[in-house]
């Protein structure tokens, strides 16, 4: 079992190692187990939360190669029910990645160059939490779905057969929502 933190609502985007094709397909799976079994390698996570349960600060945004020791991470105050406009991109060129949300901007220097599948996992972990993940365009094409997760829930969002290693950028708005 993981140690210490836990987040009470979160959404991450996760870049696997794969090939892609030019159109992309959109899917949903149900659980964490569905997830693991269909990463080989975790190219990064950009990931947004609140909360953690165990009483220490924690950071809000972060991005790395695991959400376990990110390579940066900033402090971000969440308002409930607020809107909040993403972007994450990738730059084939420099290797760079760059997570922005709510004139906060993280970036990474991934080592390695090939992408092919995204997955957008929303976590809420008690009552009267929500998070969503909406609006969502990849290179200019609505990816026509969203990733939602009511307390206690979770729902993952599979973008699959993309071309991404040359390069992307995804937007969209998450919210995160709770009572008290």
């Amino acid at each position: 079992m993981k140690s210490g933190i836990t987040s009470l609502a979160a959404f991450g985007l996760i870049l696997l190692l794969s090939s892609g094709a030019f159109a992309f397909t959109v899917s949903h799976i149900a659980t964490d187990t569905e997830l693991l079994a269909l990463i080989s390698d975790t190219i990064f996570v950009a990931e947004g939360r609140i909360g953690d349960l165990g009483g220490a600060a924690t950071f809000e945004l972060d991005l790395g190669q695991s959400t376990a020791a990110p390579y940066t991470t900033a402090q971000y105050p969440w308002i409930s029910g607020t809107v909040e406009p993403f972007t994450l991109s990738y730059n084939s060129g420099t290797g760079l990645i760059t997570f922005s949300l709510g004139g906060k901007v993280l970036t990474y220097m991934t080592p390695f160059p090939m992408f092919g599948d995204i997955f957008v996992r929303t976590r809420a972990v008690e009552v009267d939490r929500s998070v969503i993940v909406q609006d969502l365009v990849l290179n200019g094409q609505s990816v026509g779905d969203v990733s939602n997760a009511v307390g206690p829930g979770l729902d993952i969002l599979w973008i699959s057969g993309a071309a991404l290693s040359n390069g992307f950028t995804l937007t969209g708005t998450a919210t995160l929502a709770w009572n008290g």
